[in-house]
């Protein structure tokens, strides 16, 4: 079986950036956060299995600040360099209610798809 993902669709791999925006304006939902706090955090949303890539995390945070989504401030507080800071905006927090909207039409077009497999494999045995 393992020879056939390696050579087939690709299907058993994880693509982080279709789940990064939804999954960096949850986050922020209940906090602000740095894009390093954002990158370790991704893997308790179960979408990915470790820390997200950083270059696709800051693609990300500047693609919804740019469209206000969020706003960011530097932090100098603590020892260190001056880190971004990012918080959700009202914008941002329906544009999460339109992902959540989008993900659940797609959780039911994948059961439906799901139903018809499992029908047409039990079919043929």
């Amino acid at each position: 079986m393992q020879n056939r993902h390696r050579m087939g669709c690709g299907c058993h791999q994880t693509r982080q950036s279709r789940w990064i925006e939804p999954s960096v304006l949850l986050m922020l939902l209940d906090s602000s956060k740095h894009g390093y706090e954002l990158m370790n955090l991704m893997p308790e949303l179960g979408f990915i299995d470790e820390p997200a890539d950083p270059g696709v995390i800051y693609r990300t945070l500047r693609h919804l600040e740019e469209f206000g989504f969020v706003i960011s401030e530097w932090d100098t507080s603590g020892t260190g360099p001056a880190k971004r800071r990012y918080t959700i905006t009202e914008a941002g927090k329906e544009q999460l209610k339109l992902w959540a909207e989008t993900l659940q039409q797609r959780q039911h077009a994948i059961s439906e798809f799901l139903k018809k497999v499992d029908s047409f494999l039990a079919n043929k045995d």
